[in-house]
């Protein structure tokens, strides 16, 4: 029997090894988180305009610079993970944009949000390019763009969770609780 009729007598979820598992999980759920963080932003924006006394307009200008600011982190990281990995890059992205969302929870005026949600911009877009490359470069090409259209997936995911979470619990913890659970 050839190593292809070997390969296609067993079922696709295992062929990948543990580590090849392991790196596409991460990058599950740092593109998952990177979401959350993200949207949660959208649900937030009315109460923390009032609780700053600016114009909406204004909170949407973080949300903006946020975007803008996801460039970088994405040529950064991509230029980063050429020369050291993906996994470095990786875990630096995810500890970057949690770290910045937490401290942003703590904004004691509108300036601080600004400044912290626009570096969390710069580790939100330095996760997928780390994260899908770490992730499906050494995936079996038999479930390779099936196992992509999953985890691309999961920016759906974090969206739907972040508006749960939002649902259930931001009449308890408020805008700033929901920026310390992302």
């Amino acid at each position: 029997m050839s190593a292809a009729a070997g390969a296609a007598s067993i079922p696709w979820w295992r062929e990948p090894t543990r580590e090849q598992w392991l790196a596409w999980w991460a990058a599950w759920a740092g593109w998952t988180l990177d979401s959350f963080d993200f949207t949660v932003f959208l649900l937030i924006m009315l109460p923390i305009s009032q609780e700053f006394g600016v114009p909406l307009t204004a909170v949407t200008a973080v949300f903006a610079i946020t975007l803008w600011l996801r460039l970088l982190g994405a040529t950064a990281s991509g230029w980063l993970a050429d020369r050291v990995g993906r996994k470095l890059p990786l875990m630096i992205s995810i500890l970057w944009y949690s770290l910045c969302n937490f401290a942003a929870g703590f904004s004691p005026n509108f300036t601080f949000l600004f400044v912290f949600r626009a570096l969390l911009g710069v580790g939100m877009g330095a996760e997928w390019p780390a994260g899908a490359s770490l992730a499906m470069e050494s995936w079996p090409a038999r479930s390779r763009g099936l196992m992509s259209s999953i985890l691309q997936s999961s920016w759906g995911i974090g969206f739907l969770l972040s508006s749960l979470v939002y649902g259930l619990l931001y009449s308890s913890i408020g805008w700033r609780g929901m920026l310390w659970l992302g």
